[in-house]
């Protein structure tokens, strides 16, 4: 199944944000990211239902690290309304994204006592890692960039899937997973992580530090594509 998933102008809302010049100085890791056949198998229908409740499991330890990360993006902040507005990310992470995702998988038969009990894969060890070391070492544009590869691509994944007709929809097990990031209040979520981006980014010398936060967003990229095999022994 060749599903579509290149930036156009509908579905290109970073057009001219600093996060775009992050992800297309890396265009073919992007792609490869954002068109695994991981995505293409949820598409289809025909991913695996074993290997879809190994990475909703991780994605689950996924989301503590990713809320203890933008913990300390408050402690990062420069002024009150960025700290108000990652303090509000980690009330959303915990009390809304949390809340459905444990809903969502309740119906795969998954409770909150075996994914907390779950051992870490490997994959899910590098990139908490990662994102935690910048949350400690970097300043809160490091953090801001690490963390945009997952929340950017997968609003990208979610509109792509959603507008191809291609994707299966009818007795599809994993559309409505994937269909929540094509959504208007994902969808905004993303929006303002951009414009978030591109404030702090103005503020802290983006322009100047480029380079490195190019190479910084592209370490994220390939920890997010290698993510999609999570916990998924002999699966790539």
């Amino acid at each position: 199944m060749n599903i579509d998933t290149r930036p156009d102008s509908t579905t290109d809302y970073a057009k001219g944000t600093f996060f775009a010049r992050l992800r297309d100085a890396v265009p073919e890791a992007w792609q490869g990211y954002i068109r695994h056949p991981f995505v293409r198998g949820m598409a289809d229908g025909t991913l695996e239902p074993a290997r879809f409740r190994a990475f909703l499991m991780q994605d689950y330890l996924y989301l503590l690290n990713y809320a203890r990360a933008y913990a300390l993006a408050v402690y990062k902040s420069d002024s009150f309304e960025e700290m108000r507005e990652c303090a509000d990310i980690v009330a959303g992470i915990l009390n809304t994204e949390m809340a459905m995702h444990f809903s969502y998988c309740e119906g795969w038969g998954l409770g909150r006592k075996e994914m907390e009990a779950h051992p870490p894969a490997q994959e899910l060890r590098a990139y908490s890692g990662f994102i935690l070391d910048r949350a400690q070492a970097g300043d809160l544009l490091d953090l801001l960039v690490a963390l945009s590869a997952c929340l950017v691509g997968y609003g990208e994944i979610g509109l792509a899937l959603a507008a191809d007709r291609a994707t299966l929809r009818e007795g599809n097990p994993y559309f409505s997973w994937f269909s929540v990031y094509a959504d208007e209040p994902y969808q905004a979520l993303v929006r303002t992580g951009l414009a978030r981006l591109d404030i702090v980014a103005s503020r802290r010398g983006g322009m100047a530090r480029l380079p490195e936060l190019t190479r910084l967003f592209s370490t994220a990229v390939a920890l997010e594509t290698d993510f999609w095999t999570a916990g998924q022994p002999g699966m790539a």
